[in-house]
């Protein structure tokens, strides 16, 4: 199954990214909040950015892979969310506002095709 495969590999970043927080309030002996910290603010942001858009393109995706869409299609929206969580990272990580409107839009449009597959098989 590819959305499986997908939901795998978000997950393991989705651990990295409680990995980073978890490390920042060792670190910064915070255990709730983020303490005024600059870099665990971040990461907590980056964490809850990532689980806002991740669920829905997953469950979407598993939607469309059971009405039969093209395995090629679902590999490529499931690649370009990947390439925006990573990328999402990164730019918040360096503060890179290029890279994180890449991210954003690519994940706008992840977002926006899958939406609009699913209401086009609606339609079929």
């Amino acid at each position: 199954m590819i959305t499986g495969l997908y939901g795998a590999i978000l997950t393991l970043f989705y651990i990295k990214l409680s990995f980073n927080i978890i490390g920042l309030r060792h670190k910064h002996k915070v255990s709730l909040g983020d303490g005024g910290v600059d870099t665990l603010q971040s990461a907590i942001r980056i964490h809850a950015n990532f689980i806002e858009y991740t669920p829905l393109v997953l469950l979407m995706m598993f939607l469309l892979e059971t009405q039969q869409l093209n395995p090629l299609v679902l590999h490529a929206l499931g690649a370009a969310f990947l390439f925006s969580r990573v990328a999402h990272y990164v730019a918040l990580g360096k503060t890179n506002f290029a890279i994180r409107k890449v991210a954003m839009a690519t994940t706008y449009g992840v977002l926006l095709i899958l939406a609009l597959a699913n209401i086009g098989f609606y339609f079929i």
